[in-house]
C-alpha cells in the first residue's frame, strides 16, 4: 500500500528559474553562456548543493571557471533570490494529498544560499511530514545513500513510497531503493500516474 508521496523540489514544486534569473543581469548572449558554463552547467553547481565548501570557496570555484566574466559572476553571486519561484499548485497540492492520507516529504539536491536567500518560494516545506535537502546532509541524488537517509530519518519503507522527479538518473535510483517512481512532466500528469500506481498497488 502506498502511504508516501516524495517530491523532488526543482521544476516540480517550483520552478528553478536560472535562464530568467540570469537574463535580469542583462547579459549578451555570450556572456550568458559563459555564465551558464561556469555555474549552473559545472560540477561545481553540485558542489554547492552538496554543501561541501564556504560559500566564498565557492564563488572563487565559478570564477576559476571562467575568470573573464569575474565582475558578472561577482554581481550574480551576490543574491540569489528570484532563482526559484513556487508553483501556484504547489502548496493545494500538498494539501489534498494530505487531506487524502498520504504523508509528504521532499528529497531535493538544494544549496544553502538557495534555501536561505528564496525563504518565500520554499514556504511550503513547513506543510510537510518531513524534509532531507541535499545541503543539510552533503548527499546527493542520484546517491543511493539519500534516500536511504530519507526512509532511516522518518521510519518510511520505500515500497510505500511514490517519489517524483523531474530527471530520470534520479527516479531510476529511486526505484533501485525500492519506491515507485514518476518522472515528472506536469501535475495533471503526475497525479493520474499516482492514481495509478495507488490502484495497482491496493
Amino acid at each position: 500500500m502506498i502511504k508516501n508521496i516524495v517530491f523532488d523540489i526543482g521544476n516540480v514544486l517550483v520552478d528553478f528559474g536560472w535562464k530568467g534569473f540570469f537574463e535580469k543581469f542583462h547579459l549578451t548572449d555570450e556572456q550568458f553562456k559563459r555564465v551558464a558554463m561556469a555555474t549552473v552547467y559545472s560540477p561545481v553547481w553540485n558542489d554547492m548543493d552538496m554543501g561541501v565548501y564556504s560559500e566564498e570557496a565557492l564563488l572563487e570555484k565559478f570564477i576559476e571557471n571562467d575568470p573573464g566574466i569575474e565582475d558578472i559572476l561577482r554581481e550574480i553571486y551576490v543574491d540569489f533570490k528570484g532563482l526559484l519561484v513556487q508553483f501556484d499548485y504547489t502548496k493545494p497540492w500538498i494539501k489534498e494529498l494530505g487531506d487524502n492520507g498520504f504523508k509528504v516529504y521532499c528529497l531535493s539536491n538544494m544549496s544553502h544560499k538557495s534555501v536561505r536567500e528564496n525563504a518565500d518560494a520554499l514556504d511550503f516545506i513547513a506543510m510537510l511530514d518531513g524534509s532531507v535537502l541535499s545541503c543539510h546532509c552533503k548527499l546527493c541524488k542520484p546517491d543511493r545513500a539519500i534516500y536511504e537517509l530519507l526512509f532511516k530519518r522518518y521510519e518510511l519503507k520505500p515500497e510505500e513510497c511514490i517519489f517524483i522527479d523531474d530527471l530520470e538518473r534520479n527516479v531510476n535510483a529511486a526505484i533501485a531503493c525500492g519506491m515507485k517512481g514518476i518522472l515528472f512532466k506536469n501535475r495533471e500528469d503526475a497525479i493520474k500516474e499516482i492514481d495509478r500506481i495507488v490502484k495497482e498497488e491496493g
